[in-house]
């Protein structure tokens, strides 16, 4: 009787595993989704485009960012031929509502010091944190978003 129960719950176990991982693959694209969105924008220097990916107490690092920008700062925008690319690398799952998300990103402009004008750099690494708040992922920002390695263009 006890062979037969094991046996009996066995497609049951293996059916519960498949939705559970379908449930954590459509939970990652989704977080990487987000995380995909407001890089692009934030990366293209389109902050408004950039808020509803990011926290609501995070937004106020988005204007400082927009608020920031010097004249030659968007001289050196207007003067790109493309935008910059960003390219998602390692996921760092701190637990199953947070992660960091790598990513590389290619031709875009690095703000440099007050009083100068930012540049294009050819490569630079960046890492966005998300956090999942009532089924939805967000970007967190508890700053300005700072290049890690970067080679000047």
């Amino acid at each position: 009787m006890k062979n037969w129960l094991i046996v009996s719950m066995f497609p049951f176990t293996l059916l519960l595993t498949a939705n559970c991982s379908a449930f954590e693959s459509e939970d990652e694209e989704k977080m990487s989704a987000t995380a995909d969105s407001f890089a692009t924008h934030y990366f293209n220097y389109r902050f408004v485009e950039a808020v509803p990916y990011c926290l609501p107490e995070s937004r106020k690092w988005l204007n400082f960012a927009a608020t920031n920008m010097t004249e030659a700062d968007i001289e050196v925008l207007k003067g790109m031929e493309n935008g910059a690319t960003c390219e998602p690398n390692d996921v760092d799952w701190e637990s199953d509502s947070t992660a960091k998300i790598q990513y590389t990103v290619y031709n875009g402009m690095i703000t440099d010091t007050l009083g100068k004008a930012g540049y294009i750099a050819d490569k630079a690494n960046y890492t966005l944190s998300l956090v999942k708040r009532q089924g939805k992922w967000w970007v967190k920002m508890e700053g300005l978003l700072r290049n890690e390695k970067q080679s000047r263009g």
